[in-house]
């Protein structure tokens, strides 16, 4: 049992939720995120029918995932994440497992919408019980949680290298033991808050002091505030270019010349530069307003979005300034959107808003690849104008960050709020 003699003398116990939800964050998004977009041409290659059901197949992924956000955030205020996370895993696990066994179409429907919930789960019970047991830290708590999402492009080559040696099917096989034997496990060290152990936010607790009513607003609260569907807005339009690429990074670079080897490298040197941002954004977000470093984010996201659409191999440098750019970007937005909520909401009922937050903006993460292919059919399928046009919804959603009031816990000013 956790108590309070660990809170004062011993490592604060949420520190071990922030690893544990790295390491969760680290794989996973390597196998899920990074890594996805280098089985696109292997997979056209042996079952050529799929290349017109990739985009749609995400989209019901999709879909699911907003349907379960909501659920599995409700899950976690009264359960606890364990339950959440660890069903999460087991699911997630068996979409890999089908993806590399599929024979028909349904198949990789079916697989990658499994496989689809495990972001679900870490984003509706890891990183909420990090967003819990930290307040004056949050933002670097949630800095570092998110820092995995980056790191796990590390896995984009040695991916690769599994693909080239044994096949796009045995690498999904692969991906699908690592998850049960190494993040299931982990499920065990995630807590609720640190209220039910005896404990208070960031370890920082007094003689005198006793535990207080955890703060913030319930869930329906929430939901009637113009705040919460504002930061919805801004959100879902920063996710259409984050879509796009998880998709048709490599093939778009594959398509202009560059070698699916430089595409995955590629990859790999964006995602360990979003590690900059999601550090960066959330030690920003604990010492200036983070609706500044927001519209930073954003802006940095649409202008490096921007430049991808024009790189080649004869503009090859171009590849430098979106990597610069769009990748501290995206980063930090990852992060910025939890220190947000929090900020705005605070915990009470934390896990149910942030998955109805998931559900608005998983949509536009979805529709992102039919509607870039969409888009490409009218211009000989070319995807940059695509790219363009994700970058300047980015970058609208970067303006719109002026409406958001002044970041305060609505347990202390709630009339402000909740006008």
């Amino acid at each position: 049992m956790i108590n309070k003699a660990k809170n004062q003398t011993g490592v604060f116990y949420g520190w071990w939720i922030v690893a544990a939800a790295f390491v969760m964050s680290f794989i996973y998004s390597g196998f899920y995120f990074w890594a996805f977009t280098l089985f696109v041409t292997p997979m056209q290659s042996e079952i050529a029918s799929i290349e017109n059901h990739i985009g749609p197949a995400f989209l019901i992924a999709g879909i699911v995932g907003a349907i379960l956000a909501p659920i599995a955030g409700n899950i976690f205020d009264k359960r606890g994440p364990k339950l959440v996370v660890g069903v999460g895993m087991i699911c997630g696990g068996l979409g890999f497992a089908l993806m590399g066994f599929m024979q028909e179409i349904w198949h990789f429907y079916l697989g990658l919408s499994l496989a689809g919930i495990g972001p679900i789960v870490i984003w509706g019970g890891a990183i909420p019980s990090v967003a819990n047991w930290f307040n004056t830290f949050r933002g670097r708590a949630l800095g570092i949680t998110t820092a995995g999402l980056g790191l796990g492009g590390l896995l984009t080559n040695p991916s690769l290298i599994l693909i080239n040696q044994f096949g796009w099917r045995s690498t999904f096989l692969f991906m699908a033991v690592a998850i049960w034997i190494i993040i299931l496990p982990l499920t065990m060290i995630l807590r609720r808050r640190p209220e039910d152990y005896g404990m208070v936010e960031d370890g920082i607790q007094g003689e005198d002091d006793t535990l207080e009513e955890v703060e913030g607003l319930f869930f329906l609260q929430a939901m009637k505030s113009k705040v919460f569907w504002a930061i919805a807005a801004i959100f879902s339009l920063a996710f259409w270019p984050i879509g796009s690429l998880q998709i048709y990074q490599s093939p778009f670079m594959e398509s202009v010349g560059f070698t699916r080897t430089a595409a995955a490298s590629t990859v790999g040197i964006m995602a360990l530069i979003t590690v900059i941002g999601r550090i960066g954004g959330g030690w920003l977000a604990d010492i200036i307003d983070p609706r500044k470093a927001t519209t930073l984010a954003l802006s940095l996201q649409a202008f490096g979005i921007i430049v991808f659409a024009f790189v080649s191999p004869d503009l090859s440098w171009l590849i430098v300034i979106f990597l610069v750019a769009f990748a501290p970007g995206f980063g930090a937005i990852t992060v910025l959107q939890p220190a947000l909520l929090a900020g705005y909401f605070g915990r009470r009922s934390f896990g149910a808003i942030q998955g109805i937050l998931w559900t608005a903006t998983s949509f536009a993460f979805s529709l992102a690849p039919i509607v870039l292919t969409w888009i490409a059919s009218f211009f000989m399928d070319n995807l940059s104008p695509g790219f363009v046009i994700f970058g300047v919804l980015s970058a609208i959603g970067a303006i719109l960050v002026v409406i958001l009031p002044k970041v305060s816990l609505l347990s202390s000013q709630p009339q402000e709020i909740l006008k």
